[in-house]
């Protein structure tokens, strides 16, 4: 197992599921977005969501927000939107969305090796524009960070060094919470299935750390 550390910065909106006038951005990334980003840069299309499937499947996934930024709201109007029961409805509707100015974030994906040397090289030469969300957030730095020997995804962003709270696939160290998530890509396109995010901190560090400035010379 290898685990890929990737960062973003700038404008980001990782909305939630909704089909509600106010679109929502979420406070960390959905994993979906993140499949979205990664299936992006190895180009493949919706057409082939049974590769995302089978890509997703393989991939164990965390986040960490480093800075979460300030939100903003921005007027929308949509034409032929879509209906909570999925059918096209004609005419014009008004949205407000929201979006996430000088976010920070750091990702770590951990896989077999094969998995992240093919992941390594399509997110430093993307087939497809990759960007934060919506197609108005693009990239504003090189997405690729690092690879390291860690199997566990939120063990990996906390020895990378950089500081914030964690969502990840499965338990890390100092972990605080639980949540639920619908972001959870499934075998049929657009459908989505709720997942356990485990939420994790810094502060066992933090302890570790005050207890070596106490400890005698």
């Amino acid at each position: 197992m290898k685990t890929l550390i990737l960062k973003t910065e700038g404008m980001s909106a990782y909305g939630l599921q909704t089909f509600d006038v106010h679109r929502r951005a979420n406070h960390f990334p959905t994993r979906s977005a993140i499949m979205g980003i990664l299936g992006a840069a190895m180009g493949i299309t919706r057409e082939n969501f049974n590769e995302l499937y089978a890509l997703s499947e393989q991939l164990k996934i965390a986040v960490q927000v480093n800075l979460s930024g300030e939100k903003m709201v921005d007027y929308h109007t949509v034409q032929h939107f879509r209906s909570p029961q999925g059918k096209i409805q004609k005419g014009v509707k008004p949205t407000y969305r929201e979006y996430w100015c000088d976010s920070e974030h750091t990702f770590a994906i951990s896989a077999a090796e094969h998995v992240i040397e093919k992941l390594v090289n399509s997110v430093k030469f993307p087939e497809f524009t990759l960007f934060q969300g919506r197609k108005s957030c693009p990239l504003t730095r090189p997405l690729f960070e690092a690879v390291t020997d860690d199997d566990n995804p939120a063990n990996a962003l906390k020895n990378h060094g950089e500081q914030g709270q964690i969502f990840s696939d499965i338990s890390g160290d100092n972990q605080l919470a639980i949540v639920q998530v619908r972001d959870l890509i499934t075998a049929i396109p657009r459908k989505y299935a709720m997942r356990t995010v485990y939420v994790c901190g810094q502060i066992a560090k933090v302890q570790n750390d005050k207890e070596e400035m106490n400890e005698p010379a």
